[in-house]
Parts: structure tokens; sequence; C-alpha cells
């Protein structure tokens, strides 16, 4: 996922300490800004949340303990990480605040190497939650279009049955395999949570084998077909020469097909058209979700892929958004060392591409 750089808010009375920190933690890749008492830190924080707070104990008129206690009544430890400075010999304080929700401390004088590192691990924690977050979301909504098909097909074969319609044995396949195919695609998706779950999704397991791109995009284009006919929007799939075969988890994949087709369904109105090709390059297969959308203005192709970036052109207001999940889908792709990408077309509507290594025979 990508993230900002990120903004770290200190809290420090003494003009000679703040010079200090500003010199000693220009050279990292963080937006520093400084308050020099407790409201202003307030202040700052209710005006533009930072992504953490070095905070000193000792200030004038609000006590850092105050200060802590009063953002801890909005923002969690996961929301807003704060690191306490204090005086070496500060014990009953330093308890005190790891009490009322204190992330970590540092003592004075600073050792800057260390301040560093325990930095970043709290921002490493933050930025593995929002993923964490964000990953639940999109796996929650992937879950809905399986289980809607198999209500639907059920639903229709239910309504035949009982209503005496002609229901052959050739149909009734039809719909059984649908459904096995939909309940196995959930089954793909829930080992998927609970893999992240149980080990964090920066170590989440992949599960490599030989992978037929033109099969997948069959399948996803067969889950998104009766939404895209509700909408009256054309899908269709084109394949380039040759065997189109990458070494991928093919669930996760699955997983990034169906993000980008249901999102250039969202955004498509009557009479637009959808496009899934595929293509080999070099040692790479290119993928291809293109429509003739309203496109993406120049900010969101900016911004496509940070985290809650949501387009705003958005053609069916009465659709609901949850964000493009685009941030979900660039980290699944780059943890198969691939790539990922959008861009407009010349004349309407907007192109995401993914491309994959392709699968090689690897020598006995």
């Amino acid at each position: 996922m990508t993230f900002t750089i990120p903004d770290i808010l200190i809290v420090e009375d003494e003009e000679f300490n703040r010079d200090i920190m500003a010199r000693r933690l220009e050279s990292t890749a963080h937006t520093l800004r400084f308050a020099v008492d407790g409201q202003q830190a307030l202040d700052m924080v209710a005006e533009k949340k930072p992504d953490l707070v070095l905070l000193d104990i000792m200030l004038p008129e609000i006590m850092g303990l105050q200060v802590l206690h009063t953002l801890r009544q909005t923002y969690s430890m996961v929301e807003l990480p704060i690191i306490m400075v204090t005086a070496i010999d500060e014990d009953q304080r330093i308890v005190r605040a790891l009490e009322l929700g204190a992330n970590d401390y540092v003592a004075k004088p600073i050792n800057f190497p260390i301040l560093t590192a325990r930095l970043q691990t709290q921002l490493s924690l933050k930025q593995l939650s929002a993923l964490n977050t964000e990953f639940i979301a999109t796996a929650s909504h992937d879950l809905r279009k399986p289980l809607a098909v198999i209500q639907d097909v059920t639903a229709q074969a239910l309504h035949k049955l009982t209503t005496g319609q002609d229901y052959n044995p050739q149909t009734a396949l039809a719909d059984l395999s649908l459904i096995k195919q939909s309940a196995h695609y959930m089954q793909n998706i829930t080992e998927c949570v609970l893999d992240m779950q149980a080990s964090g999704f920066g170590q989440i397991r992949l599960t490599r084998s030989p992978v037929h791109l033109d099969q997948l995009i069959n399948e996803a284009i067969e889950r998104h077909r009766e939404r895209a006919n509700e909408k009256k929007i054309s899908l269709i799939s084109k394949y380039g020469p040759g065997q189109l075969i990458v070494e991928a988890d093919k669930s996760r994949i699955a997983q990034v097909l169906d993000n980008c087709l249901g999102n250039a369904i969202k955004f498509c109105t009557a009479a637009d058209i959808i496009s899934v090709s595929a293509r080999k390059m070099a040692d790479h297969i290119c993928v291809e979700i293109s429509d003739t959308g309203p496109g993406l203005t120049d900010a969101e192709l900016d911004k496509l892929f940070e985290q809650d970036i949501a387009a705003g052109n958005t053609a069916d207001v009465a659709e609901s958004s949850n964000g493009l999940s685009l941030p979900v889908c660039k980290q699944l792709i780059e943890k198969h060392d691939g790539r990922i990408g959008a861009l407009n077309n010349k004349d309407r509507g907007a192109t995401f591409w993914f491309s994959l290594p392709r699968f090689k025979l690897k020598p006995v």
C-alpha cells in the first residue's frame, strides 16, 4: 500500500531541544511539526491529525500526561501512536503514561538512533493495521459477490421447480457448477483472511502455482455478468497469442481481477463497454481492464493507489462505494513481483493494468 510521508508532531517547550530534534530528525523521511505547549498540541491535532506524536511529559500549563489522556479520549493507540519523552528518573510518570495509553517512551538526553528506531516501529505498526483494516473491508466486499450469485441461482431454480417450469438436467448441471465455483471462490477469500489474521499481512503466504490467466479472466467475467447485464454494460475478453500462464496465487489474483472489474462496472453506465485483455510482454504477462466510462481526473490518478482514496466521478450514485480497493490490489500484485497502474484512454474511459512474471519451468 502506498503511504504519504509520515507527519510527526513534536510537543516540546524548550527551544533548544526543538532545534536539536529538528536537526537530528531532518534527514529522516518525516514531515516535522512543533508545538510549544499542551494546548497548542491539542489544537494542532484537532486541525490535522498527525501520524505520530512525540510528547514531552513536562510541559507548561497542561502537562503531557493530561494531553495524552485527552487525546486517548478520541484516538486509539493504533489511530494515533504517542511516544512520551521523559527524564531518565521519572519511573512513576513513565508507568502512568503507559497506563494512560502511551505506545512507548524515550528518556532524556535522547539517544536519536533509538528514537528513530522506535518512531519507525510505531509507524510500521500503524501502516500494517491500516492495511489489515483495508484488506478485511475488501475481502468482506468481495464475499458478497459470489454469495449473491449463489442466492440468485438457487432462487431461480426453486422458482422453476415450484411453478412447474421446465428445468432440465443440463440447466441444473450448469447451475450447480456455478454454485460450486462461487463457493470455492468464497472459501479462498476466507482462507486468505484467516492467513492474514494468523500471521499479519506482511507475512501472508502465497500459494504459487501455474495459473492460466485466460481461464481466470473468463471466470471473473462470469461472476460479474449478471450485474453488467442489469446496467446494460457489455463485457468482452481479448487474448494475445500463445499460452498466458503466470506463476501466482490464483485466489489472490482473482481478487485483484474482481476488484478492478467490479469498479469498472460500478463507474460505467448503459451502453458502455468493458474489455479485459491479456498479452505477453517480454518476461511478463500484462492484463488490462479497459472501459468507456467517465475516466479519472488528474488528481485521482496521482493518488489512486493511496489509502482511503475513492474516485469522485461515479456514474451511478445509487451504488454503494467502498473505495477503489486499489491499495490492497497494489500490495497483492507487488507481493507477486508484479506491477500495477492506471491511465486514461485517449478517447474515453480508463484502463487499469497489472503485469505478472510469466511461468517458467525450473531446471531439475
